[in-house]
């Protein structure tokens, strides 16, 4: 479980650690009827009503709010600081308070700072008592695969996956697979995390490991953590799929014209070269550097609109243009790294709709991105293979349906 829940919070996912919580029954108990319960409060006797920390509020004013009286509020505060800073209260965090049905006394106000617990403060006695209270949570490894029948997105929704697991597939084939050239009849395969509280799914969806077959080959990827607490991403042989440089600058669209030496432009209404890749994204959709390097040009350039040019090594150099707009910091002489946002798709220049224009030089000569061929990153060290493969076999064989 620490390897899922390391590599969860490694992978910027929100949901903090949950401890996992059991319940054991016995069958000689006799069926009762279950009160209606709610943060282990039997309802019956309260009024309850919820509500949202809103813009400038804080503890204290959201209890007098409540019915705390200072008093009250003051000592819950001190009680409560133990598990959050009254200065960093979120707005948009969930509360519930409890109000005696006959007297209308607050006697429990709830906070939910997380998915995976809540603050239970208790008024039922002269000093407030406060207790973190963990949701009771189980860890799923679940199977998901499908048949290209569209887009891989709408392919991937159908079978169930959330965009958050969608993000995390294409993240893994990132330098490897080029998804602007799927096409129908190719198929995907993953195994992902879930976790569920309270009997209700989480926002977690971990990808473990993935298959995407394209053009009757398959390309796997697997997610690991080396020896120093690292998250990387290997295939089946153990081999980085990190590369030098992305497969594409921005995440899946629809490619709408494609690198050619003659094309009828739409808006000059000539024939001319297009020595780039069109890639049609909805306006304002972030753009990637596809590599580490430096800005050589960044501003409005005519009929390249705002235009980013950067500078990989001495032999490469990209370009994005037609920007709505660029992205902060982004100037020459600015250093980028690779997968950094640097602008937003948009139609300024010559263009006819949003969409980003991605051009690719090498040694000074303009070639097509899509052919370009970069070396992998290291491979997995010696002292770790062993460990990878045996993992490796037990996910492939999930992969498989076993």
């Amino acid at each position: 479980m620490l390897f899922r829940i390391l590599i969860g919070l490694l992978l910027g996912d929100a949901l903090p650690a949950c401890q996992s919580k059991e319940t054991e029954t016995t069958s000689t108990e006799k069926k009762k009827a279950v009160p209606a319960m709610r943060h282990g409060i039997n309802l019956h006797p309260y009024r309850v009503r919820s509500s949202m920390v809103k813009n400038g509020e804080n503890l204290g004013s959201i209890l007098a709010q409540c019915g705390a009286n200072p008093n009250q509020s003051r000592l819950s505060i001190e009680r409560l600081t133990a598990h959050i800073d009254n200065r960093k209260i979120r707005t948009g965090l969930s509360y519930t308070w409890y109000a005696n049905d006959s007297s209308g006394a607050l006697a429990y106000w709830v906070l939910e700072p997380d998915a995976c617990s809540y603050l239970k403060v208790d008024f039922q006695s002269d000093t407030p008592s406060v207790a973190r209270v963990m949701r009771p949570t189980e860890h799923k490894i679940v199977r998901k695969n499908g048949r290209i029948d569209g887009s891989l997105y709408q392919s991937m929704d159908r079978s169930g996956a959330t965009q958050e697991l969608i993000a995390n597939y294409t993240k893994l084939f990132d330098w490897t697979v080029d998804f602007f050239h799927l096409q129908e009849g190719d198929s995907f395969r993953v195994v992902h995390e879930e976790v569920w509280i309270d009997g209700r799914p989480g926002p977690a969806r971990q990808v473990q490991a993935a298959e995407l077959r394209h053009k009757g080959k398959s390309y796997y990827g697997f997610v690991w953590m080396t020896a120093d607490g690292k998250i990387q991403y290997y295939n089946e042989k153990g081999e980085s799929m990190k590369r030098r440089y992305l497969k594409a600058p921005l995440d899946y669209t629809r490619i709408s014209s494609g690198f050619a030496k003659r094309r009828f432009h739409p808006v000059l209404r000539i024939n001319r070269p297009h020595l780039g890749i069109d890639y049609a994204a909805p306006t304002g959709t972030p753009i990637r550097a596809i590599g580490n390097g430096t800005v050589t040009e960044a501003g409005y350039k005519g009929g390249n609109g705002n235009f980013v040019r950067i500078r990989h090594n001495k032999t490469h150099e990209t370009g994005y243009l037609h920007m709505s707009r660029i992205g902060k910091g982004i100037r020459r002489g600015a250093r980028v790294q690779q997968g950094q946002v640097i602008g937003y798709v948009g139609s300024t220049g010559l263009a006819t709709g949003p969409h980003l224009c991605f051009r690719f030089w090498e040694k000074g000569v303009q070639v097509n991105p899509a052919r370009i061929q970069t070396p992998p990153s290291d491979p997995l060290p010696a002292t770790e293979k062993q460990r990878f493969m045996v993992q490796r076999d037990s996910l492939m064989q999930r992969l498989k349906g076993g």
